[in-house]
């Protein structure tokens, strides 16, 4: 008598929009990058990945493939499969000032780099949610990184009013520190994503990979908006993290308050 296999703790295709291995890749990329499994502790064997994510035999080593790629594990035939390096990342915290500060935004941190600095499509997703960027917007795309290593990919779009206005046409930091200087609000959304093609590349991640993305839309004090951002992020390097606090005014109800953003 056939009995019937168990369902999958992860998401299938349609659920998810990123295919069961890489949803494993990402479950043991982060566990290594969390210190879970050190050079001298072997990972969980193919069967008991297998078990203990009720996935296919080639769902395990198609994750394990890519962690083997990217120089993460040693698969040892007979021994195991072990992490190659014990080192820790380092989490990065992140507030609006290290996102949209003058220095992230110019370029002028330690360890950023200015990608591309030009007139560039808007993706429709942004077109869409902010109109006023129109359909090409003068961006500025940068990288950081950490002991080498790239942690965050940001584009910052600008709309070609505010370009001309702040004359980021001519180059330079000037004008976007100028405009940096003019922003009073900054609505932002944060929500994973599947890593594209360029984001991969730039992160050293596999295409598909989970990734923290970062939206928001900085406006000046008459809620004119200044400029859209973008950042993709590695959510094993990096988190954001804010402190709320209940206050009562008068007889008004308690209402949450956000004190800081880390």
């Amino acid at each position: 008598m056939s009995t019937r296999r168990r369902k999958s703790v992860l998401s299938s295709t349609a659920d998810a929009g990123i295919t069961r291995y890489l949803q494993l890749y990402s479950i043991l990329s982060q566990a290594l990058a969390d210190g879970e499994y050190k050079s001298s502790r072997a990972l969980p064997s193919e069967p008991e990945l297998v078990e203990r994510y009720r996935v296919s035999r080639t769902t395990v080593r198609r994750a394990l493939q890519l962690l083997e790629q990217e120089g993460r594990i040693v698969r040892r035939r007979g021994s195991g499969t072990y992490a190659k390096t014990n080192r820790v990342h380092t989490a990065l915290a992140f507030d609006a000032e290290s996102l949209y500060g003058n220095g992230a935004v110019a370029g002028r941190d330690s360890g950023t780099q200015i990608l591309e600095r030009a007139p560039m499509d808007v993706p429709t997703s942004l077109r869409i949610a902010y109109p006023e960027l129109g359909d090409t917007a003068f961006a500025i795309q940068r990288a950081r990184s950490e002991d080498g290593e790239t942690f965050q990919l940001a584009t910052t779009y600008v709309p070609d009013s505010a370009a001309r206005e702040y004359g980021l046409r001519r180059g330079g930091t000037t004008g976007l520190e100028k405009l940096v200087k003019d922003v009073r609000n900054v609505d932002q959304v944060t929500t994973a994503v599947a890593a594209d093609a360029i984001a991969a590349k730039q992160l050293k991640v596999a295409i598909g990979s989970p990734l923290l993305r970062v939206r928001a839309a900085l406006t000046d004090s008459k809620g004119e908006l200044l400029a859209v951002d973008e950042s993709l992020l590695r959510p094993d390097r990096a988190y954001l993290h804010e402190n709320l606090r209940r206050e009562r005014a008068g007889r008004a109800r308690p209402r949450w308050q956000l004190q800081a953003t880390h």
